[in-house]
Parts: structure tokens; sequence; C-alpha cells
């Protein structure tokens, strides 16, 4: 009997409660879908190092799950809060025609069984389908082959299986104390409580909305004045916006309608009254809620932007990090305590490297200035050269190599005037530093000669392939001849492009192991050795580049996704709830004359407010978050926030604003009901 009563129940309430079902079903498909992760590579021509890449992404999001499981427990305990709630009533009926409440209780068990069956069925035959996009997705990030057949992940199904049932089972350990812990009076008349206002006094509501916004505009300061520092500064920053996040809401339930009341045109309007009222009441009974729902937008919108920002990014280095096949570098004594910089002209004939695998080959030079950064220091911000660096010599490197490296980025070649010089970078992340030495100070003395800047955005040129994306901080390109014959070594690239056909990374390999060999030979003699720096590939740069571009924009989906959907089922919960319980004021509105469409404009108005308000909130401090975090993605080069920004709000919309509709029709629904 109790179980059909539950059936019915579930029949009853599955147009009600449609938001509480999807999300569940949405939650458990993203589970499923981020944790078949390491299945795609069965379908997917790697190599070694990508196949290791993707056992790491996966162990990061199985590590990154159970905190996502945390989340969505709370989120699911949360919004089943908000449902009996709304079915106390229903529920002190039970009671008071003399159902026991151990009775009660196996309904609520049963109805959660079913609910979590229906959920995790649902769910995972989403995440089936959808983790076949995200293979199709992987594989374009990874620019590997695709033989596609399903996927399917016993693993991840496990996982979601086990995560999702420990989360149910303490849903029904929540209902039953929950139910034990209600009388029947307040089941009966919880429709007719009225909210207790939190802050009543019009002038302390303003003291404390000024003072958060004293309190957010000096973690707006602090944050963007520390840069990239300002991760390291998290005990303060994360704090002081939190308070001022909370006074913010905390404060607009004390004065948000005396404020409007001022305005009698407008308080006055359609059902304007009405609105702000119920507006009013929402804020506070919830103001906690709200904040916490703003933060996590603020999380959301942060993790999606970073991670689709930085996965461009990434790639849009790759180029400048890859100019040649292959490069071989050395670095002076600043990077090997050696007091030597062996020349690396005779590097073929000493480790016997065959010329048919070569299709060309350049020799770079970069040698030491007399300039250093202390003479540029009011340019130069600590932040990218630490203090105990400031005596460290610029780069220089003659006109012709310059042109060869020119030449290979696909740029014209370069012409310089007696007495000019060209300031150039591998670095975005001190490209505006160039710029202001370029501006402030052109003129400087090298080597003994007077020498002006030439006025123009410093070009982004790698001297060689790295895996560091970058090989020189600041460089100043000169005519060869105002290079001194005993001019110091900074350090020295072999740089080849191979032929058709030729494997990047053996041949790489190849190099190292014969570097190894030839340096044990010539053990003792220091002078006749090769420095321990490694052959380096265009192919390894883009393997790894390609790796941690997969690695960030996973996390930053997974998250972002998660956060953004815990905030608009929150937020949609809260209203639906909350329909039931005002359905009797909508009734006293209807039987006083006011038109249905007039009511559904006003629930529509009602619901842009409360929805909207924190994702505002949330895109403030958004902008700034974002901010100092591309502070440190500009270290893997030039970004592009607009368009991160584009495809961030596009998900956003989608799914916030789903939540919205879905939200707004269902509260109609209650109240036409």
């Amino acid at each position: 009997m109790y179980f059909r009563l539950a059936v019915k129940n579930v029949k009853k309430s599955f147009r009600d409660y449609m938001i509480y079902f999807l999300t569940l079903a949405f939650a458990i498909c993203l589970f499923y879908s981020f944790n078949s992760f390491q299945a795609q590579q069965a379908v997917m021509e790697l190599s070694q190092s990508q196949h290791e890449i993707i056992e790491s992404v996966q162990g990061l999001i199985k590590t990154l799950s159970m905190f996502v499981a945390v989340v969505l427990g709370f989120l699911i305990i949360y919004a089943n809060n908000f449902l009996i709630k709304r079915r106390k009533k229903e529920l002190g009926l039970y009671t008071l025609l003399g159902m026991p409440k151990h009775h009660i209780s196996r309904v609520l068990v049963y109805e959660t069984f079913m609910i979590g069956l229906l959920s995790l069925i649902a769910g995972l035959l989403a995440g089936l389908f959808v983790s076949q996009l995200l293979t199709i997705i992987t594989a374009n990030l990874f620019e590997a082959a695709l033989n596609y057949s399903f996927i399917f992940s016993t693993d991840a199904t496990k996982m979601t299986i086990i995560a999702f049932a420990m989360i149910f089972f303490i849903i029904m350990i929540f209902n039953i104390s929950i139910l034990n812990r209600y009388q029947l009076i307040d089941l009966l008349t919880a429709d007719k409580k009225n909210e207790t206002l939190k802050a009543k006094n019009i002038y302390l509501s303003i003291l404390m909305f000024l003072l958060s916004l004293v309190i957010l505009g000096f973690t707006y300061w602090y944050a963007l004045s520390e840069g990239m520092n300002a991760l390291m500064q998290l005990q303060i920053i994360a704090p002081a916006g939190i308070i001022g996040t909370i006074l913010f809401f905390m404060a607009l339930s004390g004065f948000l309608l005396k404020f409007v009341q001022s305005s009698k045109k407008l308080y006055y309007r359609k059902l304007n009254m009405f609105v702000l009222r119920q507006i009013n009441a929402s804020i506070n009974s919830n103001f906690v809620s709200m904040s916490i729902v703003c933060i996590m937008l603020l999380f959301s919108i942060g993790a999606l932007a970073t991670g689709t920002n930085l996965n461009r990014t990434i790639n849009s280095t790759i180029q400048l990090a890859t100019p040649f096949d292959c490069s071989y570098g050395v670095y002076d004594s600043a990077y090997n305590d050696k007091d030597y910089l062996i020349d690396l002209s005779n590097l073929k004939e000493d480790l016997k490297i065959d010329n048919r695998d070569i299709q060309e080959e350049y020799f770079i030079h970069d040698y030491r200035s007399d300039i250093t950064f202390a003479s540029f220091k009011p340019y130069v911000d600590d932040s990218f050269v630490p203090d105990d660096q400031f005596e460290e010599e610029f780069e220089v490197i003659p006109l012709s190599e310059m042109n060869i490296m020119r030449k290979v980025y696909g740029l014209e070649p370069l012409t310089l005037k007696p007495g000019e010089a060209l300031m150039f970078t591998s670095s975005e992340l001190i490209r505006d530093v160039v710029d202001d030495i370029v501006v402030e100070q052109p003129t400087f003395t090298l080597y003994g000669h007077s020498l002006r800047l030439r006025g123009e955005r410093p070009e982004m040129i790698n001297l060689g392939t790295t895996l560091n994306t970058s090989t020189t901080l600041i460089g100043v390109c000169v005519a060869d001849e105002l290079i001194p014959a005993d001019a110091e070594l900074y350090s020295m690239y072999w740089n080849v492009n191979l032929k058709d056909g030729v494997d990047q990374e053996q041949f790489s390999e190849m190099v190292n192991q014969r570097v190894s060999e030839y340096n044990k030979t010539n053990d003792g003699e220091e002078s006749k050795q090769y420095m321990p720096s490694a052959s380096t590939s265009a192919q390894a740069v883009q393997e790894n580049s390609k790796g941690l571009s997969v690695i960030m924009t996973y996390i930053g989906l997974y998250l972002g996704l998660i956060f953004l959907l815990a905030s608009a089922v929150i937020l949609a919960l809260q209203q639906l709830s909350q329909a039931t319980d005002n359905k009797h004021r909508y009734q006293i509105l209807n039987k006083i004359g006011a038109e249905k469409r007039m009511i559904s404009q006003s629930v529509f108005l009602q619901l842009s407010i409360y929805f909207f308000m924190p994702l505002l909130l949330a895109i403030v401090h958004s902008v700034v978050g974002i901010q100092v975090v591309n502070s440190i993605v500009v270290v893997f080069g030039e970004s592009d926030l607009f368009l991160s920004s584009l495809v961030t709000g596009g998900m956003i919309l989608l799914i916030y604003g789903a939540y919205f509709l879905f939200t707004y029709f269902g509260y109609r629904h209650i109240l036409e009901k």
C-alpha cells in the first residue's frame, strides 16, 4: 500500500518537480561523462606521452569528483529540504488521518528511492551520449585520429552509482529525521507563517550597504594592485569578498523597498507594490543563500572563462614556441654553474649525426650585453624580474641571425639604420614592459655605442623550440658589426628542420642519448663536454601544450558547469517552493480584479530580479577576478578575454536562462492549479 502511495505521489508531483528531476539527471550526466575520460583513449590514435596526459587528467578529475560529489550532495539535500517544506501540509494531513510517522517515513523512503533510480537511469543514458561528444572534442584538442566506436566506461558507471547511492541514502535519513522533528501544527500551518525581517532599521541597512561597497571596493583594488601575486593573498581577498557580498544582500532587504517607495510613480505602477514586497521578503529570508549563489556564480564564470581562455592562449603560443622541428640549446653559467659555454658548431661532427635526416639547420647566437635590468628598473615590475636578478644582462642577437628567425616566422627582413636597435621578447607577460621602455627610455649605450630603439611594438621571437615557450626575457637586435669579437655567449641554439618522414621525437631522443654518451667519453674534460641541456622537438612541445590545454579545458568545464548548475537550482527551487506559500496571495489579487496577464508579468518581474541580481554582482566580481587570473595566463601567451567571455556568456545564457524559464513556467503552473 505504501509503495503504491509513493508511486502515486511521484506521478502526481512529476510536473511540479520537473526541475528537481532534471537537475539530478544533469548532475549524474556530468559526473559520468567527465569520469569516463580515460576510456576515450581506446578509440584515439595517441602517442605515449598523450596517453600519459590522459591518465593524469583522469586522476585529477577523479580527485575533483570527490569535491563535486560533496557539492552535489549538499545541493540535492538543500533541494530536497525545499521540496519537503512544500509538502508539509500534505504530510500533516497524513498524520491527521492517523498514519504513524514511521509509515510516512517509509513512503518518503520509497519516493526518494524511485526519484533517485529514475534520475540515475536518465542521467547515465544522457551521460553515455555526452561522453561520445566529449570523445570527439578530446580528439580535436589533441589533433588525434579517431577510430570511432561507442564508448562505455564501467569504472565511471560504478563510481557514479556509488556516489549518488550514498547521496540518496543520506537524503532518506535526512527526510526521516526532519519529519520526526516537526509537530502536527507546524505541518498544517507552514504556509501561513510570515517571513520575519532581519534588518528593519533603514539607517542600519543603508550603513551596511555602504560598508559592503567599501569592503568590495577595497577587495577589487587590492586584487588588481597585487596582479599575479593576488593568488598568494587569498587569505585576505577571499574573506573580504565573502563578507562584502553577504552584507550587500543583507542590506538590500532593509532599504530596497523604502528606496523604491520614494518614487510613487514607480511604486504604484501595475503590481510593482506587490512584486517589491515579495522580493523584499525573499531577500530578507534568503540573503545568505543568495550570497552563496553569487559566489558560486563567480567560481562558475571564472572557471569557464579561464578554462576556455587558457586553452586558446596555449594553442596560440604553440607556433611561437616551435619555430623548428628540433632545437638543442646550451646556456651559460647563470643556469648550470659552469664557467664556459661550448660552441655548438661542431655538434653534428662530435655526435656523428647523419645529415640525411636534416633538411636545413641554423645556429643562433645570443650574446651577453653590458646593459642590465637595473638600467630600466622604473619600467620593469619586480613581479616579472625578482630583485636578485636586476643585475642580469639583456641578451643581444646579431641582425643577420634575427632575420633568419624572422624568415622562419614569416616576417619581413629587418633593416636597421646606423645607431638603431630593435628590442624583442619571447614572453607575452612582459611585452607591455618592453613597450614602456621603447616609449619612455628609447636611448641607451651598448658596447660603447649610443643606440636608439625603434618605436614599434616589440616582435615576439623565440630563438629555438623550447618546452617553456620562451627563450628570451628581453633581447636587443643590433647590427652584426656592433657586437665585439670577444662578446660572451649567453646561449646558443642548434635549430634543425627535418626531412619528411623523419620522426621528430626519435631524432630528439637520439641527440640527447648521443650527448650523454659523448659527455661520458670525455668525463673529466669539461671543455669538451656539452652542457646538460636537452634537445626539444616541436612534437613534444605540441603534445605537452595540448595536454595542458586539455586539462584546463576539462577542469574549467567540469567545475564551471557544476557551480552554474548548483546556483540555478538553488534559486529555482527556492522560488518554486515559495510559489505554493504565495498562492493565496495571488488568489487575492485575482479576486480584486488583477488580470491574468498582469499577474504573469508580476511573476516574471519577480523572478527576473531574484535570478539576475546575484548574477549581476557575480559578473562584477568576475570582471576583477578574471583580470587577476589573466595576469597569470599571459605567461603562456597573448590571451583573448573577449572571445572566452562570449563563450562563457553563451553557456550561462543557455543553462541559467533555461532554469529561469523552467522556474517561470513552473511558478505559473502552480498558481494556475
